[in-house]
């Protein structure tokens, strides 16, 4: 998965969850690759906001806000290998967690 995504989970409640999943790329003479790490951040379909999927104008970074800074941040899930992962937060639930997963896995 190179572009960032939106999904809902489906909560403990019954309820919703919006989020984004954004997956960590390196850049090599091929082009971009994921690294195995995705960072999940909430977010809300209904705010008609759009996601950035065309690549970046600039090659500088831009590091302004950390993500243990970012109020919609909720951690991260890493893939070592095809099927095991792991999630850094402590926000989503572990069913949360493994639907996430599993998304990512069969995207």
């Amino acid at each position: 998965m190179i572009n960032p995504l939106q999904l809902s989970l489906t909560t403990g409640d019954g309820g919703k969850r919006d989020i984004i999943i954004e997956p960590v790329l390196e850049k090599d003479k091929k082009g971009l690759h994921p690294t195995g790490t995705y960072k999940i951040f909430k977010d809300a379909f209904g705010d008609e906001s759009a996601l950035f999927t065309e690549p970046l104008e600039t090659t500088a970074p831009n590091n302004d806000l950390p993500d243990y800074l970012n109020p919609d941040y909720l951690g991260e899930v890493v893939f070592d290998g095809l099927s095991h992962w792991a999630y850094r937060g402590d926000l989503l639930t572990v069913d949360e967690q493994k639907q996430v997963a599993n998304y990512i896995m069969k995207y």
